[in-house]
């Protein structure tokens, strides 16, 4: 018997398989390919490559993107400001640090290895509770732009 999945649910499946994958590396590898445009990368020199200057609170890298979904390593001094997205779902894994995810009214920890799912439309922010940046490698679907956050304010 053959399974066949939807794009929509191939790109769970290697969310999921990358988390567990990189709870065990000790430096994440990143290896995406975009229509014949293969990259790889590690974290560790894209992060070297990309530093988080002093008085910036956030770095987003762009990995990548295809027609249903972009790839972006994120890096977060302090806080994110509350926002939203209408349009884009994102799925989150904490590669480096800690904090928590604000998301509607639930707070949640997360440290090295969790996987957050944030729905289109819910309001969130992540603050980070470490020392040093916390880094996330971040998949939006549809592929994201940037333009597509939409301020809010938390009670």
């Amino acid at each position: 018997m053959i399974l066949r999945l939807s794009d929509r649910d191939q790109m769970k499946f290697v969310i999921a398989l990358f988390s567990l994958l990189t709870a065990c590396a000790p430096v994440p590898r990143f290896y995406l390919q975009y229509g014949n445009d293969f990259k790889q990368s590690d974290l560790e020199k894209m992060l070297a490559e990309n530093p988080l200057p002093p008085g910036e609170n956030i770095k987003v890298i762009t990995l990548g993107q295809g027609p249903a979904a972009s790839h972006h390593v994120v890096q977060i001094r302090d806080r994110e400001t509350p926002h939203l997205h209408k349009t884009h779902d994102a799925t989150v894994i904490m590669l480096k640090g800690q904090g928590y995810l604000m998301i509607e009214q639930r707070r949640i920890d997360l440290t090295v290895g969790d996987v957050v799912y944030i729905p289109r439309g819910a309001a969130h922010y992540f603050t980070n509770t470490a020392r040093e940046p916390t880094v996330a490698f971040v998949t939006y679907t549809p592929a994201f732009d940037g333009k597509d956050n939409v301020p809010v304010k938390f009670p």
